[in-house]
């Protein structure tokens, strides 16, 4: 069977998307309109590309299976096509949804549909497709597809993917050179990947990776991760990966095994990843740099205990936090740390001292953004109920724009205080002078 790969590229949104981002939902970097904001859009946009990893597994469990499979991101497939799956999100659903209409007319014997975190969830709003897969598409043509006479309607995909099962993942016809994740990561060509999926924490009340991959933890063992990094590095030449587990290094045995693994085979290779500062110490910090960690991204979303315990947040305490960002500056690991201004129960007092204690952090980068109630979340599920929800058009869901009735702020005010949030983070001397340095380091 011929089958088409669809990752839909939208050239006429003026700000970056990235699909694979926010637990598949994707990210629009549409801050706002200001001067200000208009030069970190240019920025986000130029900086940060980043392929659908689910993707790349797709593609080898469909060849797998004797199919012969092409992937396409931004080109569209022609010719003899049995079956297309087309990547759906929040961010970019109607767009995806008029490329879908205008294959199924150009290809009319061949089933069109979706698949994602997303149309599983709300298949409703991809309606135009033949079919959605609900579920994880690389279990449903694992162990349920036999023929195409399935793809009609919703479908139900009655297993959660193996990953430890899972054949190496494919990134055959992917614009490699086109990837990147900068300033966080530097080196070229660069990746994603995944060794794990699922997240067992309570603020999954609000966050979509946990809500869509589930609460338990499905890890890929530390060998085959090791087989893939090496795999892209003598096929594709990869210099650099980001791992986008959710919370990478919960299973501590794991990291260990995956770092003496890479030591063992003498894998050189720069990598970053997500994760939460309570499960780093000193100890598995060296380990991991010694073997190419050179980036973290962790959640610090809100320094108050009472708006953590509002919304569903499990806080780390203080004096461990700042000793891990601290440590990770002098072993040369840089850290992104990411803030969620207007959640449940904040002020214009307790975003500005969020804001300073992002400064007393002084973090290689920080990044702002605006509480927002996903599809599928017990945040969304509770505001709906309430009758809070301002909006329905998911597209304003970016991250960015208030999108619900705060109890204490108004949109206006909220993105008032998110641009000041960024200028004041990023037009400090210490920042810049701290930035420097960095660069200094690397250059050397």
């Amino acid at each position: 069977m011929n089958i088409a790969l669809v990752h839909v590229l939208n050239k006429s949104k003026k700000y970056g998307l990235n699909k694979d981002l926010n637990g598949g939902l994707g990210t629009a970097d549409n801050f706002g309109d200001s001067l200000a904001f208009g030069i970190l859009k240019r920025i986000r946009r130029k900086w940060v590309r980043i392929p659908i990893v689910e993707f790349a597994f797709l593609q080898s469990v469909l060849a797998e299976q004797g199919h012969a499979v092409s992937y396409f991101e931004g080109d569209l497939p022609q010719g003899d096509v049995d079956l297309v799956l087309l990547y759906g999100s929040l961010v970019d659903y109607q767009r995806e949804n008029q490329v879908c209409q205008s294959l199924k007319e150009k290809l009319p014997k061949a089933k069109v549909g979706f698949w994602g975190p997303f149309p599983s969830r709300f298949p409703q709003l991809f309606d135009s497709g033949d079919f959605v897969l609900q579920g994880e598409p690389e279990a449903f043509f694992a162990h349920q597809f036999e023929h195409l006479d399935q793809l009609k309607g919703h479908v139900a995909i009655t297993s959660l993917a193996d990953m430890e099962a899972l054949p190496a993942p494919s990134f055959d016809n992917f614009p490699i050179d086109q990837y990147r994740y900068l300033p966080a990561i530097v080196k070229r060509p660069f990746v994603a990947l995944q060794a794990s999926r699922g997240c067992p924490f309570s603020c999954r009340a609000y966050c979509a990776y946990g809500e869509y991959q589930g609460a338990k933890i499905r890890l890929r063992p530390a060998r085959k991760v090791v087989d893939d990094i090496v795999r892209l590095k003598e096929q594709h030449r990869i210099k650099a990966i980001q791992f986008r587990d959710p919370l990478f290094g919960l299973h501590k045995p794991f990291v260990r095994e995956l770092c003496e693994e890479l030591k063992r085979r003498n894998v050189q290779i720069e990598w970053g990843m997500e994760t939460r500062l309570d499960l780093l110490d000193e100890e598995n910090l060296r380990q991991m740099f010694a073997v190419g960690l050179r980036n973290i991204n962790v959640g610090i979303e809100t320094p108050n205990a009472a708006i953590a315990k509002i919304n569903k947040r499990p806080l780390i305490e203080e004096q461990h936090q700042e000793h891990m960002i601290a440590f990770c500056k002098k072993l040369g690991v840089k850290v992104a740390a990411f803030y969620i201004l207007a959640l449940e129960g904040d002020t214009e007092e307790t975003i500005r001292e969020a804001v300073q204690y992002a400064i007393k952090l002084n973090t290689y980068l920080a990044r702002f953004s605006v509480a927002t109630p996903y599809p599928g979340t017990a945040f969304y599920d509770r505001l709906d109920r309430a009758g809070r929800i301002s909006t329905y058009d998911y597209e304003k869901y970016t991250q960015f724009h208030l999108v619900f009735e705060h109890e204490n702020l108004s949109a206006p005010q909220v993105r008032r205080l998110l641009e000041k949030a960024y200028l004041r983070y990023y037009c400090r001397p210490a920042y810049w002078a701290m930035f420097v340095k960095w660069k200094m380091k690397n250059w050397r």
